[in-house]
């Protein structure tokens, strides 16, 4: 027996659309919200938004096996659609990356190429795993290590160069050594000679430290 939760919670994906749309432009919930609660990413939720406006959107339930003829997919849009499920883009998405390049093709369409080459659908991404925090911000990319060695033949331009000016006395009191001998708290991504030398940095540039 169908309730409320027919609309509130669907299950079929043309509804799931249709819903998020609704509640996007009757209820005017932010693309954010409209995201979360239908398990979108609010990129695909604008995506949504533009195919309605532009009148590209299909509002009518999937064509049973048998039905009548769909939507031709090239060989190169197909593998295109391949190309970008293997790194992990959902249909949507999909589907924006192809309407950038003048390929008009529904998110319905993308869904059944994905479904006949054996992909499965993706699992319901966080908002850590789509790079947006609850407040909609985003969310920086993880920090990685730089060796000098790699710095060789690059130039970069800095306002508070002189700071490096005091690399020589670091090495001759050996401070790394110091921090590591302190046991001072770090990580795998920044170690405690890492956080000690920001720290440093901020003071020989005179940069003001809250807290």
């Amino acid at each position: 027996m169908r309730d409320a939760t027919y609309f509130t919670r669907p299950i079929h994906e043309w509804q799931k659309r249709y819903e998020a749309l609704r509640a996007s432009f009757v209820d005017r919930l932010p693309a954010e919200a409209v995201a979360e609660h239908f398990g979108y990413s609010a990129g695909y939720v604008r995506l949504l938004r533009h195919q309605f406006t532009t009148g590209k959107f299909d509002f009518s339930e999937p064509v049973p096996e048998g039905g009548s003829s769909r939507y031709r997919v090239t060989a190169e849009t197909r593998r295109k659609i391949r190309d970008w499920r293997e790194k992990e883009l959902s249909a949507g998405e999909i589907a924006q990356l192809l309407s950038e390049e003048g390929v008009d093709i529904s998110v319905r369409t993308v869904e059944r190429v994905l479904a006949e080459e054996g992909f499965s659908k993706l699992p319901r991404r966080t908002r850590l795993k789509i790079g947006l925090t609850v407040k909609g911000a985003e969310v920086p990319q993880r920090s990685e290590g730089v060796y000098i060695a790699q710095m060789e033949g690059q130039h970069f331009s800095c306002e508070s160069a002189g700071a490096f000016l005091f690399a020589p006395f670091l090495e001759k009191f050996q401070v790394s050594e110091l921090i590591r001998s302190a046991g001072l708290p770090g990580n795998k991504i920044i170690p405690a000679v890492s956080y000690f030398l920001s720290f440093l940095a901020l003071k020989l540039i005179g940069t003001e430290r809250y807290g």
